[in-house]
């Protein structure tokens, strides 16, 4: 087994990277496959599929959903077709309602006395709350993006607004429609009971868990083993790539050469 990264985020999103630079630079390093799995779309994909074919690199196409839970949680669709129709019908119901909600956002922000609208956002595709961020660092209102999310845009702070997401059981039957599997990612970023996240993730039909994750304890490695044993599901390793934006997260930073992600290596590169 090589070593491998399957979450990873592009210009699409909001990584700093395009797909083409992303498969490139995994190909440098020595990775046997990488997957783009940019927050809900799947635009950059076929960019990465192209740019793997031709240097002879292996491209997962993925993407990361955001879910509806009692707290933030995320699913990686892994191996999925991009064109399949459930998949894009999901993909752009999201983006609809990530406008609706990144209006509503800037709205709040200019209650509280901020000079920014939609045209201050930038970004190659999706505009996320981190293009928002980075606009306010650009207009001098807050030093870094990390201040405005902490000031302004966390959950209980003034400009925050609900994402409206799918459930999970719907979740995981638009990436299963998609032909893909659906992996619980980074758990340990739960912010709650993440066992009992985890058991309403494994309730909603997920197929793996991204076990080897930047940040993750031991003690919670062991908690995510023991649950993806018990109830047979297949164990993921991901960086969570976003280039600059979160640059301690390298490519292939998360991987480690052990027999539990064997199966989910040999789904993807036999």
């Amino acid at each position: 087994m090589q070593p491998f990264d399957l979450h990873t985020h592009s210009l699409y999103s909001d990584g700093t990277a395009s797909p083409a630079e992303i498969v490139r630079e995994a190909k440098r390093i020595g990775l046997a496959m990488v997957a783009i799995t940019d927050h809900d779309t799947a635009d950059g994909v076929k960019e990465a599929l192209l740019e793997g074919e031709r240097i002879g690199m292996r491209v997962v196409p993925g993407v990361e959903f955001d879910v509806d839970y009692d707290v933030t949680m995320h699913i990686l669709g892994l191996g999925i077709d991009v064109d399949a129709p459930a998949l894009q019908e999901a993909v752009k119901e999201s983006a609809r309602k990530r406008e609706i909600r990144n209006h509503i956002m800037i709205e709040k922000l200019r209650a509280l006395g901020m000079d920014i609208s939609m045209e201050d956002v930038h970004s190659v595709g999706l505009k996320t709350r981190l293009h928002i961020a980075e606009a306010l660092v650009r207009k001098g209102y807050v030093s870094t993006w990390g201040e405005a999310f902490d000031k302004y845009m966390l959950k209980g702070r003034p400009a925050f607004v609900r994402a409206e997401n799918l459930p999970i059981r719907e979740t995981v039957e638009v990436i299963h429609k998609a032909g893909g599997i659906a992996v619980m990612a980074h758990p340990c970023q739960i912010r709650g009971d993440k066992h009992k996240a985890i058991l309403a993730a494994i309730a909603g039909g997920i197929d793996g868990i991204e076990a080897y994750y930047p940040g993750t304890t031991d003690g919670e490695r062991v908690l995510y083993l023991s649950l993806a044993s018990q109830y047979g599901l297949l164990v993921s390793s991901g960086s969570d790539h976003h280039g600059a934006n979160r640059p301690a997260a390298t490519l292939g930073c998360a991987f480690q050469d052990v027999e539990v992600l064997q199966p989910i290596f040999e789904r993807f590169m036999m």
